[in-house]
């Protein structure tokens, strides 16, 4: 449900053009509740967005648990511009950081990485 709500509200400022800070990153963690992995960076995700509170970087979530949730990630996918980079990543357990402006993929993250580099890499494409 909190993710509908997500969903929602950033439809929503997409859709009014509201004059929000416009990400420089998004984060695009690719997940699915039946992943070792994936639960194993859940804890990497909080952490991040807590410390890069205040940071242009958008963190999103594309859930791949089941057929719903799959079509509402392709939904969120395409709402971002983000569709071709959701259908060439089919795996889970993994993060993209992803430029904003040309929707390339800069670098992956997997729980091989502590949040510590994860943070200093997102850090350092933001300068």
């Amino acid at each position: 449900m909190k993710r509908m709500i997500l969903c929602f509200a950033l439809l929503s400022l997409i859709a009014l053009g509201a004059s929000a800070k416009e990400p420089e990153l998004i984060a695009v963690k690719f997940h699915a509740d039946w992943c070792g992995s994936c639960k194993a960076m859940g804890p990497v995700v909080d952490e991040l967005r807590n410390k890069l509170d205040g940071k242009p970087v958008l963190f999103v979530e594309l859930d791949r648990t089941n057929q719903t949730s799959s079509n509402e990630a392709i939904l969120l996918a395409g709402a971002l511009g983000l569709s071709k980079l959701y259908e060439e990543n089919a795996g889970t357990g993994f993060i993209l950081l992803v430029d904003s402006e040309s929707k390339k993929p800069v670098a992956r993250f997997t729980k091989a990485q502590s949040t510590k580099e994860i943070g200093k890499e997102i850090l350092a494409r933001l300068q």
